[in-house]
């Protein structure tokens, strides 16, 4: 089973792509940037993170429960926001500060 997510942070395409038995893979632009190949995910530890320069760095978490869901943050100086949740909507004022 493949599921992939893809969104914008920053003025940056992100894509997030999950092959099942082959573990998760996070592009930037189109560029492969980091791979987990981790067949249980738990709770809040980031598995894929990216450098995205100055606008700081992007983590992937990934939530499993009888399905696999991702959780997304970028996180500058110490302080971390939502970017992105293939679960949970985010507020206007999150999804403003992501583009």
């Amino acid at each position: 089973m493949r599921k992939t997510w893809s969104f914008k942070v920053k003025g940056h395409s992100i894509k997030v792509v999950n092959t099942w038995f082959h573990g998760m893979k996070l592009y930037i632009d189109g560029d492969l940037r980091d791979h987990d190949s981790s067949f249980l995910a738990f709770g809040n530890e980031v598995l894929m993170f990216a450098n995205l320069g100055e606008e700081g760095i992007i983590e992937i978490i990934p939530r499993a429960f009888l399905t696999v869901e991702v959780d997304a943050f970028l996180s500058k100086d110490d302080e971390s926001v939502p970017v992105f949740s293939s679960t949970n909507r985010l507020s206007l004022s999150q999804q403003r500060e992501s583009r």
